[in-house]
């Protein structure tokens, strides 16, 4: 069984402004940090409040490794990306816009669907989703 692992790329001070920020009391900021969610699975953004919740797969034509295809596909993926006050779902795609979005002061990107089709049936318990996050 794989789990969902969270990795710390690097951290910059945090950028004071108004409304909600997303660092703890002056904590240090993230960015380009990746955070790698199993479907079914949350995790938080290392030295913020906000957590990525990969609710499911809405979609996945992404074209099979072992065919020739005219477009590439796309898969989405719905999240619930939430903090201590506020939560919202959203849906992001590996090909079509939108990729990325902005939460809580974090620019949020879909970098990678895995595992890639094959031409055999993914076991939806298999997918995971990996994110770039970057202070926005």
């Amino acid at each position: 069984m794989r789990y969902a692992s969270v990795m710390i790329a690097a951290l910059l001070a945090a950028c004071s402004s108004g409304g909600y920020s997303p660092t703890d009391s002056g904590n240090p900021s993230p960015s380009g940090q990746t955070v790698t969610v199993r479907m079914g699975e949350s995790a938080t953004v290392p030295g913020t409040a906000v957590t990525i919740a990969f609710l499911r797969v809405a979609e996945d034509s992404r074209c099979s490794l072992d065919v020739v295809c005219v477009w590439a596909g796309n898969g989405q993926v719905a999240l619930r990306l939430s903090v201590p006050t506020d939560a919202r779902e959203v849906a992001l795609n590996t090909t079509i816009e939108p990729r990325e979005t902005g939460y809580a002061g974090l620019r949020i990107a879909l970098s990678a669907l895995d595992p890639y089709p094959t031409g055999e049936p993914i076991d939806p318990d298999d997918y995971v989703a990996t994110f770039e996050v970057e202070i926005h």
